[in-house]
């Protein structure tokens, strides 16, 4: 039979790597949020912490994706 039913075959979900982790961010003074995200990534520049994040501004329908300032970052749960 064509396609099967997936029976027999496992596909686990990898762990979340420690980098990859929900946070809420805060936004720009027109859109102050909180706004719900992910964080993709982090760098230091010149000693201070910078997050790659990809977040949802649900009053406009966007979804933007910049490096932050670790401040405006909220860590979920």
């Amino acid at each position: 039979m064509a396609g099967g039913s997936g029976k027999g075959h496992e596909h686990p979900i990898p762990p979340v790597p420690p980098s990859r982790r929900h946070v809420w961010v805060r936004g720009p003074r027109d859109a102050p949020g909180p706004h719900p995200g992910i964080l993709l990534g982090w760098e230091q520049r010149d000693g201070q912490w910078f997050a790659l994040v990809s977040y949802y501004l649900e009053g406009d329908g966007v979804l933007a994706q910049q490096w932050l300032a670790a401040e405006l970052l909220t860590r979920v749960g």
